[in-house]
């Protein structure tokens, strides 16, 4: 009885998920919002990591939150020692001091340097002056966009559960 209620619990969650990201999308594609990729690659990496949901959702939000941080720490620091230093050696030593932090020292602080993370940065810098002159619009995004979107998906766990537990006990009795 319990991997039936699991099955259909699945099946109602994913089916609730798909509305859920079918109307936000709507919602930013009317409002013409081109940054939803922060909004929406929190809620890929929330539903794709293992663990208790909660703890998902908190190693999601810091880690992307630190993943942004680290990418802006990453381009003022490139943009000093660049000067300094070249354009070779001034994009690698902050570079590897990101990667060191993202991988090395993640096993010490896997809430907060994760993949989640490592996506963040990755992804903010593939525009960067898109990025550089949007930063406070990119990080409020993800805080809000992530928060709000992945609290309604968390949220729509709850009515899911009922309505399989509900549909299994039904077709049982």
């Amino acid at each position: 009885m319990e991997k039936e209620i699991e099955k259909k619990f699945l099946l109602y969650f994913r089916l609730m998920l798909l509305c859920w990201i079918l109307i936000a999308n709507a919602i930013l594609h009317i409002i013409n919002f081109e940054y939803s990729w922060l909004i929406f690659i929190s809620n890929i990496m929330l539903f794709t990591m293992s663990g208790d949901i909660k703890e998902r959702f908190l190693s999601v939000e810091l880690g992307g939150l630190v993943g942004l941080v680290l990418t802006v720490l990453t381009l003022l620091a490139v943009s000093a020692l660049s000067k300094v230093i070249g354009g070779l050696f001034g994009f690698l030593i902050p570079l590897a001091v990101v990667l060191f932090l993202l991988i090395i020292v993640h096993p010490y602080a896997p809430k907060v340097l994760n993949n989640v993370g490592f996506a963040y940065l990755t992804c903010a810098c593939i525009d960067i002056p898109a990025f550089s002159t949007h930063i406070p619009l990119f990080i409020g995004t993800f805080i809000v966009g992530s928060l709000i979107f992945n609290g309604v998906a968390i949220l729509l766990m709850k009515p899911a559960k009922a309505l399989a537990i509900k549909n299994v006990t039904k077709g049982q009795a």
